[in-house]
């Protein structure tokens, strides 16, 4: 860790993707900003119970389970600390976090803005001791107040998209529906999670097959793990998140639908107008409820059968109901929270 500490400092708990990218996301716009990443051994426990938990069966179970609670135990929050508490406990600036972990460790001694970029809200996402909560929709603060922050504490800042895939996105969402509208192969675009789930892995590659069969085009991003991600057939893989996130930008425009797990990812279905095909089964706290909203949006559905994939898309976009979720997804919540994060903590 570097020894030196500004005025504002954000850290990332590095545990899967989704967490990180919304903070990447945020110091796109503050580039200056010095990022730490904490170690030691309850860090690494808390990153390889993450991909453990995305093993299936009763790994899988066991995860999930371990995750509904309200509130780290004083245990896990003792293995978390190496040194944070200690560093900055007269800290007099602002800590931005990535994750709840690290709100729930830092909030009762420092001045920390926890940045919960996810929709869902489960209860260990409610850290009422955090100076500032920033959530993506009034939904996710609502939940939140009911789970005991303060409203006062909660900033709405819309949707916290990646801001390399801002400048392509209406004109995308335009290319979209009228390759909807012809008789044109369609483009689904695969996306594995960061842990990789053998459940999830599986099912892209069966529906990869399917949809190929069926005369359409595919494209698998499988993130930036390239041992973990092998077995994925002529997937893309990436040295960093930011590569992978400027090459999903030079493509967007070419993506008619994509297939993911309903993390971070379901905000491109409910901001960009880009349909979303829920990976099966729902892994970590989030997902379900991420999926529960998107779906009563209309702009998501499960991957129940992803051996007839191809076939289900052919008959969606038929009966007009790609269109219908696609336009369900565009022009009803802000794509900028990022910046909006940015302007906040720079004002402060």
């Amino acid at each position: 860790m570097s020894t030196k500490i500004a005025p504002l400092v954000a850290i990332s708990s590095e545990i899967g993707r989704g967490h990180p990218n919304y903070l990447d996301s945020v110091l796109f716009f503050m580039p200056a900003v010095e990022k730490i990443v904490p170690s030691g051994f309850g860090w690494t426990l808390a990153r390889k119970a993450y991909y453990l938990g995305a093993r299936g069966g009763l790994f899988t179970t066991i995860y999930n389970r371990s995750r509904q609670g309200s509130k780290p135990s004083r245990i896990e929050l003792f293995l978390l600390d190496s040194g944070l508490r200690a560093r900055f406990q007269s800290y007099q600036g602002i800590i931005l976090v990535d994750h709840p972990l690290l709100a729930h460790l830092l909030s009762p001694f420092s001045k920390v803005a926890y940045l919960h970029g996810e929709i869902a809200a489960p209860p260990i996402c409610a850290v009422p001791e955090a100076w500032r909560i920033f959530v993506p929709l009034e939904f996710t603060a609502r939940k939140l107040h009911q789970l005991g922050v303060n409203p006062e504490a909660l900033s709405v800042t819309g949707l916290v998209i990646e801001p390399e895939l801002l400048p392509v996105a209406e004109v995308s969402f335009q290319m979209r529906l009228q390759r909807y509208a012809s008789k044109e192969p369609l483009t689904i675009a695969f996306f594995t999670s960061g842990a990789y789930p053998k459940p999830h892995c599986r099912a892209i590659i069966t529906a990869a097959r399917s949809a190929i069969k069926a005369g359409h085009k595919t494209v698998i991003f499988a993130g930036t793990d390239k041992n973990k991600a092998k077995p994925l057939p002529s997937a893309l893989f990436f040295n960093s998140r930011k590569e992978e996130n400027q090459n999903t930008a030079q493509l967007l425009s070419e993506i008619d639908l994509i297939v993911a797990a309903a993390h971070e990812r379901t905000n491109w279905a409910i901001g960009l107008g880009l349909p979303l095909f829920a990976l099966l089964p729902h892994i970590g706290p989030f997902a379900k409820e991420n999926f529960q909203f998107a779906y009563e949006q209309g702009v998501c559905l499960p991957l129940t059968n992803p051996e007839r994939f191809g076939s289900t898309i052919d008959e969606l976009r038929k009966t007009g109901k790609l269109i219908q979720m696609a336009c369900a997804g565009w022009g009803k919540y802000p794509l900028t929270g990022a910046k909006a994060v940015a302007e906040f903590l720079l004002s402060n």
